[in-house]
């Protein structure tokens, strides 16, 4: 067999390895044709750029478990938003609905009711709002075709990435003139789940071959499931009687039994867009030499479920009902509002590397950011929070490699915000606004020190420490070190020993009310702080099947969450598990199934918090309310012959005996006869969720591409199967749904 011949399959099996290991290959395309002349002794030292370190490293040395999702595979889901992108393929992660923000993302059992566990990055820059929720943008566009490979580091990464990074950090990574040339259109359909989009995306490099530009654009209509494909559904009897002496002014819900579908008229559509504004997103990347320019805007925003004080009858839910025109004389029925979220924001990034010589570059960047976020809640459309803010960003980092065994990387990094800002907001009525309670506008800065140290210690260990320290405005200073060690005994197999510390902020707007409370203990607000440890075993046990496994424990926990009206340091949080991965690929098939554990080992709550994470520190059950311990996911591809390719995935949550505790100890403690929203007889709420989706492609050229995909499949025998948990006994089921995608390549 001839040295090309090996190069090749070699470089294949590099790629995958590095896949696998949750290494992401960056190499360009005049590079990829040299690797054929390569000798294998010279493969095998190929470094690659990873998401979860700071120096470059080899694939199968990443200190992280990470999956990397690749462009074709966010084809070969149909997925319709990230979202749904990353339920299908990250193990041990959990999407769930909420009623008063956004949908929330968690992984391993650390969710909130905000996004504010995780960090969200558009190539490698951080893109989470600051002011009040957290990873807010991007995870509801329909329009991803501008997505070359997302990056999931799962597992604390403050060390790397600063405050945030505390259960994943979630890096997209788009498409440029290296990865992609030429130009593509592609338009999708969505029936039942209705929705519509067009994306245009064009690559060209410099006739010089020294970098090039890529351009992007998509929009979109998502008009969503209506109320009788995607009913809501809650676990009680809407209660009889106005109570309130106007029996004459009923809620149109008055009826709903337990089990049954919500059917109030103005109920919104599941998916459905922020008043119905169409989702956009524009991205634009030049690189020429060492410098990498890139800008980036999108829009978009969902509508959601009203939470139980809307939608039962009076007394619990008069206030929403009647309020508005009974102030104004006249206490007449008012047709409720969606609840709803909506966002704009503007990136750009500048970056510069300078070779300083063969051992020694710098990594320049600097970035602004605006985000404008709305949320209108309550069903009587007031809007909750609504403001803007501009996020200035600088980094400098030093890459040195003093000798063949050690590598360093080390930098300052500065992070200005300006909040409370008022901006041409997506609220039409009132084009601009800044709502945050009676706060003025302020600004706050974070300087921070980054640095890692990679350590050969012989060709079977490598060792891993980096730290970062973080010093805010409006917080204690932050620490977060890491550790890791990785031992390859042979060539299949490898082990990995990760210890780490992560934290966060609070909000800022929390923490600028705390340094405004004469009555406040300290202006200075504590951070969130998680403790954890993790070993990873992977094996390639040939050329096509991989196997993985991760025992995780978050022995140290200090949880900020929402607490009687505020966000404090509410207890500490303990818990467990592990994930088994494996994933079988041929050039015709490739299978991938994980499964997932979690448990709860104990949650101390501080004196004078609640807390809605667990019901354990009031006696009831020891689990978590939200989470459903035991996690599968399968994922599918078989290539019927050259032109036909078969697509599927299943998502299985097994059940949520947590949630169970909760509403138990809830109902138990009930006053003012509000015991029926958490009546625990009725058990659909608390069985598990199971998710079939189907795809078939076709390509009867090499430039075109023709996909069929079905969604929530098993639906079709029992929408129930499909429910999404909200808490206080309810869930929305998923439609069954279909679309159709063409795209075509010039």
């Amino acid at each position: 067999m001839s040295g090309k011949i090996l190069g090749s399959i070699y470089f294949n099996l590099l790629v995958s390895i590095a896949i696998f290991a949750g290494a992401t290959p960056i190499l360009a395309v005049e590079q990829v044709k040299d690797l054929t002349e390569m000798s294998i002794e010279d493969l095998m030292n190929i470094e690659v750029a990873s998401t979860a370190t700071l120096t470059d490293t080899k694939p199968r040395l990443v200190p992280a478990a990470v999956t990397v999702i690749t462009a074709e595979e966010v084809q070969a889901s149909g997925a319709r938003s990230l979202n749904e992108l990353l339920v299908i393929y990250v193990p041990n992660l959990q999407w769930k609905y909420n009623m008063w923000e956004p949908s929330n993302l968690g992984l391993r059992g650390i969710i909130n009711d905000r996004d504010d566990k995780y960090l969200l990055l558009v190539n490698g820059r951080k893109l989470n709002d600051h002011t009040h929720y957290g990873a807010v943008t991007e995870r509801d566009l329909p329009v991803l075709n501008d997505i070359h490979h997302v990056d999931v580091v799962r597992g604390p990464g403050s060390a790397l990435y600063g405050p945030g990074a505390v259960s994943m950090v979630i890096n997209i990574v788009t498409y440029n003139a290296q990865t992609f040339q030429g130009t593509e259109i592609t338009g999708r359909l969505g029936a039942i789940e209705e929705f519509y989009t067009a994306e245009l995306k064009h690559g060209r490099a410099f006739d010089d071959n020294d970098g090039g530009i890529f351009l992007y654009g998509g929009i979109g209509k998502y008009n969503g499931a209506d109320k009788h494909d995607s009913p809501q559904i809650y676990g009680f009897d809407f209660p009889e009687g106005a109570q309130m002496g106007w029996d004459n002014y009923t809620t149109p819900s008055d009826g709903t039994r337990q089990g049954h579908p919500l059917l109030h008229p103005s109920i919104n559509n599941d998916g459905e867009a922020y008043k119905n504004l169409p989702p956009f997103k524009l991205h634009a990347q030049l690189k020429r030499g060492n410098w990498d320019i890139w800008a980036r805007y999108i829009r978009g925003g969902q509508q959601f479920g009203w939470d139980p004080g809307v939608v039962t009858r009076a007394p619990y839910g008069w206030y929403n009902w009647l309020f508005l025109d009974w102030v104004h004389g006249n206490p007449a029925y008012i047709t409720p509002k969606p609840n709803q979220f909506g966002y704009q924001q503007m990136t750009g990034f500048i970056g510069y590397e300078q070779q300083l010589n063969d051992n020694m570059d710098i990594d320049y960047a600097f970035s602004y950011s605006m985000l404008d976020y709305i949320r209108i809640i309550n069903g009587n459309g007031t809007i909750s929070e609504s403001y803007r803010e501009d996020n200035y960003y600088g980094r400098i980092l030093l890459k040195w490699q003093p000798c063949e065994n050690h590598r360093f990387a080390i930098g300052p990094e500065i992070s200005y915000n300006q909040l409370g800002l008022q901006s041409p907001s997506l609220n039409e009525d009132n084009p601009f606004t800044a709502i945050l309670g009676d706060m003025k506008p302020w600004s706050t800065t974070m300087y921070s020190l980054v640095g890692e140290w990679q350590w050969t210690i012989n060709e079977q260990l490598t060792a891993f420490a980096g730290a970062r320290v973080d010093d805010h405005t409006y917080t204690e200073q932050m620490f977060s070190p890491r550790l890791a060690g990785v031992y390859t005994p042979n060539e299949k197999d490898t082990y990995k020993v990760m210890w780490s510390r992560s934290v966060r902020m609070s909000y800022e707007e929390a923490m600028r009310a705390n340094s405004l409370d004469p009555d406040s203990d300290s202006q200075i607000t504590p951070p969130e702080k998680l403790d954890s440890i993790e070993f990873r075993y992977e094996r390639q046990h040939n050329k096509n099947l991989d196997f993985a496994a991760s025992v995780f424990w978050h022995y140290n926990f200090e949880v900020i969450s929402y607490s009687g009206g505020s966000d404090a340091v509410i207890g500490n949080q303990k818990e467990w598990g592990f994930e088994l991965e494996a994933a079988y690929h041929t050039d015709k098939t490739r299978l991938s199934i994980s499964h997932a554990y979690t448990k709860l080992i104990d949650f101390d709550l501080e004196e004078g918090m609640s807390t809605f994470i667990t019901a354990h520190p009031y006696g009831y059950g020891k689990d978590l309310a939200m989470w459903s311990n035991h996690i599968t996911k399968l994922q599918a591809q078989q290539k019927l012959d050259d032109k036909w390719t078969l697509d599927g995935s299943l998502r299985i949550y097994w059940g949520f005996p947590g949630m169970k505790d909760l509403d138990e100890y809830n109902h138990d403690i009930a006053v003012d006869g509000t015991a029926f929203l958490y009546d625990t007889s009725w058990n659909k709420t608390y069985e598990g969720n199971y998710y079939l989706n189907l795809g078939l492609r076709y390509q009867p050229c090499k430039d075109l591409t023709i996909g069929l995909y079905g969604y929530y499949l098993l639906g079709i025998f029992d929408k129930d199967l499909n429910k999404r948990n909200t808490g206080y006994q309810g869930f929305r089921d998923h439609a069954p749904a279909v679309s159709v995608s063409v795209a075509y390549r010039f």
